[in-house]
C-alpha cells in the first residue's frame, strides 16, 4: 500500500496570516513523514515565505512565470469556465495525488471541485455582498462577467467533501451570502491558530525606534483595498486636530502602499504616521505600541491579533468578520463599528481610558486558551486522515 499523496494549493506565498499558517502546517506534515506537495500559481519574488518551508517539500506551479495583461485575463476565464482545458494547458494532473487541499477559497476552487478525489476547502476570505452598480457600459459589462464568474465559484464550493470556515463569522457569511441562509451541506468551523511560542522573546529584539513619548498605535496588515488602512490615517489626522497627542506606525506592504503614503503627506502627518513597509520581525514594533489597531472592512480571522495579544498589546478592531470571534465582540478587546467613525471612537476610548490596557491584558491568557495550536494541528490531521 503506497503512502497517501496530498496536494495543498494556495493562491500565493506572500507575507500574510494564511500563508504563515500554511508554512507551519506544511512543516508539521513533513515532520510526520507525509508525502505532500505545495502547488502555487507561479514563481514570484513576492513568495517570501517559501524560505521558511522545509526543502523536503516539493513546490509546483501552474505557470512558469507570472501572467500579465491579456494572457492573464484569458487564462483566468479558461480556469473559471473551462477548468479541464486549463488543467490540460498547464500540464496539471490531479490524479497524481490521493487528496486535494484547497487552502484558500477562490477561482481555483472551480478547478479542484472537478477532481474525483477526496478534497477539502478552507474558507479564509470573509464573504461579503458585492456592489455591482455600474457607472458606464464598460463597467456594466465587466460586472456582468464578474457575476457569472463569482456564481461558478460559489457553486464549486459545495462539491468539496468538507468545507472549513476559519471563524463563526465566516461561516455565517458563507451560509447567508453563498446560500441565502440555507446551506446545502454541513459547514465546519476551525479557528486558525499559530505556534505562539517564541514570539515574546522575538518581541524583545532591539529596533531603531525610541520609546514613545505619546500615545502609540500600531497597524500590522497587508496593504490592500479591503483593509481600509486609510481609515486609520484619517483617524489620526482628526484626533490630532481634536488635541490628542498620538502617533501611528504602519507595518506591511501591498498595492495600496504608495496611495497611503501619499495620503499621509497630503495631510501633513509624516511626523506622526510612519510607514515601515514589510518588516521581517514586526513583534518589537507591536510590543512598543500601546494598542494594536485593525481598521479593516473585512477579515476572515486576522492572526496578527493573536500575536499582539500574546505580546501584551491589546486590540482595537472594527466589526469586520473574524476579529469579532477573536475578541468575542468586546470581551477581550475594544470592538467598534465598521467605519471611519468606529475607528475614531475606538482610538478615543483607548486614550480616554488608559486602565483598559491592563484590563484586557489580564484576560489574555483566558482568551488565548481558545486558540490552541496543538489542537488545531490535531484537527487538521483528522481531516486529512494522517
Amino acid at each position: 500500500m503506497h503512502q497517501k499523496r496530498i496536494l495543498i494549493f494556495n493562491d500565493c506565498f506572500y507575507m500574510g496570516g494564511t500563508e504563515i499558517l500554511l508554512v507551519n502546517l506544511l512543516n508539521h506534515l513533513n515532520e510526520k513523514g507525509c508525502d505532500i506537495t505545495l502547488l502555487l500559481p507561479n514563481p514570484s519574488e513576492k513568495n517570501v515565505l517559501l524560505e521558511r518551508v522545509s526543502e523536503d517539500v516539493p513546490v509546483r506551479y501552474f505557470h512558469p512565470k507570472e501572467l500579465k495583461g491579456l494572457k492573464r485575463w484569458i487564462f483566468k476565464n479558461i480556469l473559471i469556465f473551462y477548468p479541464r482545458l486549463f488543467a490540460k494547458l498547464t500540464g496539471f494532473d490531479a490524479y497524481e495525488y490521493d487528496e486535494i487541499v484547497c487552502f484558500k477559497d477562490g477561482f481555483y476552487s472551480i478547478l479542484f471541485s472537478k477532481i474525483d478525489r477526496p478534497k477539502y476547502l478552507w474558507v479564509h476570505n470573509q464573504p461579503f455582498v458585492r456592489d455591482y452598480t455600474g457607472k458606464n457600459l464598460k463597467e456594466k459589462l465587466s460586472y456582468a462577467l464578474n457575476k457569472k464568474q463569482i456564481k461558478r465559484m460559489y457553486a464549486s464550493f459545495d462539491k468539496f467533501d468538507r468545507v472549513i470556515c476559519v471563524s463563526d463569522s465566516c461561516k455565517r457569511g458563507y451560509i447567508d451570502i453563498y446560500h441565502g441562509g440555507t446551506p446545502k451541506k454541513d459547514i465546519e468551523v476551525l479557528y486558525n491558530a499559530l505556534d505562539l511560542s517564541g514570539i515574546t522573546e522575538r518581541a524583545k529584539e532591539p529596533i531603531s525606534l525610541p520609546k514613545p513619548e505619546r500615545f502609540s498605535f500600531v497597524v500590522v496588515i497587508r496593504l490592500s483595498y479591503e483593509k481600509t488602512v486609510d481609515r486609520a490615517i484619517i483617524a489620526v489626522d482628526k484626533l490630532l486636530k481634536e488635541g490628542y497627542d498620538l502617533e501611528m506606525h504602519i507595518l506591511g506592504d501591498g498595492a495600496e502602499f504608495d496611495k497611503l503614503r501619499t495620503l499621509i503627506t497630503e495631510l501633513g502627518r509624516d511626523d506622526r504616521i510612519t510607514m515601515h513597509g514589510r518588516v521581517g520581525n514586526p513583534f518589537p514594533y507591536m510590543r512598543r505600541a500601546d494598542w494594536f489597531l485593525c481598521p479593516s472592512s473585512r477579515e476572515s480571522f486576522a492572526l496578527t491579533l493573536l500575536e499582539s495579544i500574546t505580546i501584551g498589546t491589546p486590540i482595537i478592531t472594527t466589526d469586520c468578520g473574524g476579529p469579532e470571534d477573536v475578541i468575542m465582540r468586546g470581551k477581550y478587546g475594544i470592538f467598534v463599528e465598521n467605519s471611519l467613525e468606529g475607528v475614531i471612537e475606538g482610538m478615543k476610548k483607548a486614550m480616554d481610558n488608559p486602565e483598559l490596557r491592563s484590563y484586557y491584558n489580564d484576560t489574555a491568557e483566558e482568551n488565548l486558551s481558545r486558540f490552541s495550536y496543538p489542537r488545531w494541528l490535531k484537527a487538521v490531521d483528522e481531516i486529512l486522515g494522517v
